[in-house]
């Protein structure tokens, strides 16, 4: 708005209401402000209304400006968000369009968009409100292995929707794959601090490796797992596993596996027990490799990520230590429940199908 009026005026009417609303009013911040107005109408000036209540003259200056801007809803609004802005809704949407190629690394280069393709001038910080009210958040980007094909990603989709009809066939089904805590090497994470501090955390506690052979049904949740603290996942440690699950369930004759390739789940002594147990015992174990370069098609692979939320980034004094921390998660899921009743959703993310943005693409 323009220049404020040399004299702040009240008529009857207004007096009134505002001293009716200071009367009710029970926020000290808000009764400031509605004091500040009626002493303005009085005839003091912004400096000594400012010394009155102990704040900067241009305070009031600012609450005037929201009261003949806005009336009594905007100064009694804290936090008042005021003008939307300057850019018309065809602009606000060609920034949305913009944010979304990731071009900005910070709220600089948006500003100097702005300014360049549109001649309208914003604060680094009136970008950042404006860029929130567009929907927009600042966050890290999401990888995808850019050798996986697509393709092959929904053909096994396909499959694997017909393969949950199975269920009511007597089949059992497990996302399998391996994971690796190295002691002292998974400390760090992301947390708020105050500005300009840094809160140092320990890693690095030698090479003490836990090394453990997952399985988890989508069915009902169950989880399975062989865990090693001397030796390497092999073609043995998966015989194993498949033993656990006929522990488990004798009656169940028919498995479905989804795992990944990893040298070991295409081992010649696991297909030779997988024959000679299939001819003994007539139960079948049926591999179902996931696509190269495909860890967002394994279910699983959630659960790894919510272990090592959960249980590896907190700082364990020994490796014994970060073992029992792991057991507590992996022993006790149904104590979380909730959070994997939203996590492990059998709704699948597919490789794009080419990145909008590589590296050295970048636009300048």
């Amino acid at each position: 708005m323009g220049k404020l009026p040399e004299r702040f005026c009240l008529d009857r009417h207004e007096r009134k209401t505002i001293e009716e609303r200071r009367r009710k009013e029970r926020d000290a911040r808000l009764t400031n402000r509605l004091s500040a107005l009626l002493w303005l109408a009085d005839g003091q000036s912004r400096e000594q209304v400012a010394q009155l209540l102990g704040v900067n003259p241009k305070t009031i200056k600012n609450w005037l400006k929201l009261y003949l801007r806005g009336g009594l809803e905007a100064l009694c609004t804290l936090q008042y968000q005021g003008d939307r802005g300057e850019l018309s809704k065809k602009q606000a949407e060609e920034l949305k369009k913009e944010v979304e190629t990731g071009r900005f690394r910070c709220a600089a280069q948006a500003q100097k968009w702005i300014e360049e393709s549109f001649n309208v001038t914003y604060t680094i910080n009136g970008v950042r409100k404006l860029l929130d009210r567009l929907g927009c958040t600042y966050h890290k980007t999401s990888a995808f292995l850019f050798k996986a094909n697509r393709d092959k990603q929904q053909e096994h989709l396909a499959e694997y929707e017909r393969d949950r009809q199975k269920v009511n066939e007597g089949w059992r089904r497990y996302f399998i794959d391996g994971v690796h805590p190295l002691w002292g090497m998974e400390v760090l994470y992301c947390c708020w601090l105050l500005c300009g501090q840094r809160f140092e955390v320990g890693v690095g506690g030698g090479r003490n490796r836990l090394n453990i052979l997952g399985a988890f049904c989508p069915d009902d949740y169950e989880y399975l797992d062989r865990r090693y603290t001397t030796q390497n996942l092999n073609a043995a440690s998966i015989i194993e596993l498949f033993q656990l699950m006929m522990e488990r369930h004798p009656g169940t004759k028919k498995f479905r596996l989804y795992l990944d390739n990893a040298r070991y789940q295409h081992a010649k002594l696991m297909w030779e027990w997988i024959a000679k147990t299939k001819a003994e015992k007539g139960v079948v174990f049926d591999l179902k490799h996931l696509p190269p370069y495909s860890p967002n098609l394994n279910l699983i692979e959630r659960l790894w990520k919510f272990l090592r939320k959960k249980a590896l980034q907190t700082w364990h004094p020994t490796f014994e230590a970060m073992q029992e921390a792991v057991a507590k998660v992996l022993d006790n899921l149904g104590d979380y429940k909730e959070e994997l009743r939203t996590l492990m959703t059998e709704r699948f993310r597919l490789a794009p199908e080419m990145p909008k943005l590589v590296l050295g693409d970048q636009p300048k």
